[in-house]
């Protein structure tokens, strides 16, 4: 029987627990203030590259619920890190396409944080969070 990690049996499984928690929350201010009002544009055929961003989000909140509903059976500590990653990754990878593109990182801009906050705050309780999450999770332990 494979021995599986109960995150919040341990102080650094319990943190990555929380962080994982306010990258989810992050993950929907997101989608609340970007992805939502375009839904009707998206699955239209309209812009592409919005659903592409919405798939995107809704795999960042599938790989996190996923990941905290199993974590309350146990999850074995390398699941619990490979979707950790998987979120971080969904989060940051649309504005790291779009500075290989060209594109300004407006999420390091003030004056882009005037025009959407939501999104603003949403990214970096995200990528924060899930971060953080991916970080503190190295250090949970194995065994329960």
């Amino acid at each position: 029987m494979p021995v599986k990690a109960r995150i919040w049996s341990s102080a650094a499984g319990f943190s990555a627990l929380i962080f994982f928690l306010i990258g989810v929350a992050g993950a929907v201010l997101q989608f609340i203030s970007v992805y939502l009002p375009g839904l009707e544009d998206y699955m239209g055929g309209g812009d592409i590259y919005g659903l592409i961003n919405f798939i995107i989000i809704i795999a960042v909140a599938f790989f996190a619920l996923l990941a905290i509903f199993i974590s309350i059976f146990g999850i074995p500590k390398f699941l619990w890190l490979v979707l950790t990653f998987l979120s971080l990754a969904c989060i940051v990878v649309i504005p790291i396409i779009g500075l290989i593109e060209g594109n300004a990182f407006h999420y390091i801009d003030i004056a882009y944080f005037n025009s959407t906050p939501l999104d603003f705050i949403g990214f970096w309780l995200g990528a924060g969070g899930t971060f953080l999450a991916t970080l503190i999770g190295l250090f949970v332990p194995k065994y329960y």
